[in-house]
Formats: structure tokens, C-alpha cells, sequence
């Protein structure tokens, strides 16, 4: 399931009754009027576009970046904002929809899901560690205090290794290894943009936990983390397996420019 639309997003999809089908004709004139107005002097040799260098930029640092922050890149936020109309437009011509959540300042792409017939653009990443699937779960929660208290979260590296050290396996004797798959976690999340480094071994929890980590994600990993425990206390649990699969992410984990 790809990230979903939290409270104070935006999607293309309307809200109410139904679904409305706009008239193609009256749709077809305002593309037409849309695109005139678009229209902008070639940024190169047989340039066919109709998009100004910002707005084609903007689109691109969109579908390169698989959020963006507004907190840690407010011209790219900012941008976003102003020419949503035509980002949108432009990521539905390719089966994508921008959702936009200006309570916490992020954006993001997911791949409408269609018939079988149209293609896929986002890949699903593979599924997370134990380690990094338990850290993410952390974040989300130490986010929600966040608004609660008034600030913006920020959390200490030392912090996180030692959370991660309560799901550490009775069998386990090998402290460097363990210790080794943690800082694997914190980097993993941290090249996902969800850890924002702030100072050394200080991180700010972007606002892209909340749209990765929805409240059904929330309950069922907890659901499943309980089970582990349970197992584990049992003696069935082995401490190393997969976590849950970030649906909807792309592969690479690219961070945002400006």
C-alpha cells in the first residue's frame, strides 16, 4: 500500500458523494488554455517543451526525491506549493498523484493504482530490517509528541542505540554485530530523510514519518512487535528477521536538494 493522505493533505481525488467525470470537451479547452500560457521560449536546441525551467525543475526534483521537506528545503517546498497545479497534471500524464500535506510540510508522489494495464513508475522497496522497522515505529511515536509539546522533535544517536538495545536477542553474544546492525538501521532511515541531521549525532524527525508510517502501518507493526516480544519470551523469537515492507518508496532513498 503506498503512503496515504494524512488529515490537511491534498490529492487530485475529490471528496463527497462520487467520483466526478469532467466534460472532456470543457477539460480539453482549459489544457489548451493552460499550456498557451505555459508556453515558454526553448531552453535548448529543438526543445519541444512547454514548461518554464522552474516549474521543470521542480517536476523533476518531485519525481527524483520520493518526499519533500519543507522544513529542511523551503525553496523546493515553496516551489512545490506554487505550480501544484501543473506538477499534478503533469504526474497524472504518467499515472502518479502528488499529495501534499501542508500541516507538516511535505510532499510526496504514489502510484495511482489503476487496472493491470498501466504501467508502474514507483518500485516497492525491499522489506526493512527488524532494527530498522522497530526504529521507525519509535520515530513515529516520539513525532507525535511533537505537535503535543510545541517543537520540533529531535532525537540523539546514543538515544536511538540504546531503544534498539531493549530487542537485542538473549542468544545474542556478539555485542560489535549487534551493535554493527543498529547503526545499519539508524543509516537506512536516515538516508530515507526521516532522520535530518541537525548536529553531530543529532537528528530532527522530518514530518516524512507521518506519511510513510500511517496510523494502520502503526497498529499493525505494533500488533506484530508484540508478537515477536511474546515469541521471543518464549524462546521461539531470533531477534534478526525482516521487518515490514515500506510500500510505494522508491529503491534509491535519495535525499532532497535545493
Amino acid at each position: 500500500m503506498n503512503p496515504t493522505a494524512a488529515p490537511g493533505t491534498t490529492t487530485a481525488t475529490p471528496t463527497g458523494a462520487g467520483p466526478v467525470t469532467p466534460d472532456p470537451a470543457r477539460r480539453g479547452a482549459a489544457r489548451d488554455e493552460a499550456a498557451a500560457e505555459l508556453l515558454t521560449e526553448p531552453l535548448f536546441d529543438g526543445d519541444e517543451g512547454l514548461l518554464p525551467a522552474e516549474v521543470r525543475g521542480t517536476l523533476v526534483r518531485v519525481l527524483a526525491t520520493r518526499f519533500v521537506d519543507g522544513v529542511r528545503n523551503p525553496s523546493l517546498w515553496t516551489r512545490v506549493l506554487r505550480h501544484e497545479q501543473v506538477l499534478r497534471s503533469r504526474l497524472h500524464d504518467i499515472y502518479l498523484d502528488l499529495v501534499i500535506d501542508r500541516r507538516r510540510q511535505v510532499a510526496f508522489t504514489v502510484q495511482l493504482e489503476l487496472d493491470d494495464e498501466v504501467p508502474v513508475l514507483l518500485r516497492k522497496e525491499k522489506p526493512l530490517t527488524l532494527a530498522a522497522a522497530v526504529l521507525l515505529l519509535h520515530l513515529r511515536q516520539e513525532y507525535d509528541r511533537g505537535p503535543v509539546e510545541g517543537h520540533d522533535v529531535v532525537v540523539e544517536h546514543l538515544e536511538l542505540l540504546d531503544h534498539l538495545e531493549v530487542w537485542k536477542d538473549v542468544d545474542d553474544q556478539n555485542p560489535a554485530s549487534f551493535r554493527k546492525r543498529c547503526e545499519a538501521a539508524i543509516t537506512t532511515v536516515r538516508e530515507k530523510g526521516i532522520l535530518v541531521p541537525v548536529s553531530d549525532g543529532r537528528y530532527r524527525i522530518s514530518g516524512v514519518i507521518h506519511a510513510l508510517m500511517t496510523a494502520e502501518k502503526v497498529d499493525a507493526m505494533t500488533a506484530a512487535f508484540e508478537e515477536l516480544a511474546s515469541g521471543a519470551s518464549e524462546g521461539t523469537g531470533d531477534g534478526d528477521g525482516d521487518g515490514p515492507d515500506l510500500d510505494g518508496t522508491h529503491d534509491e532513498g535519495q535525499d532532497e536538494q535545493a
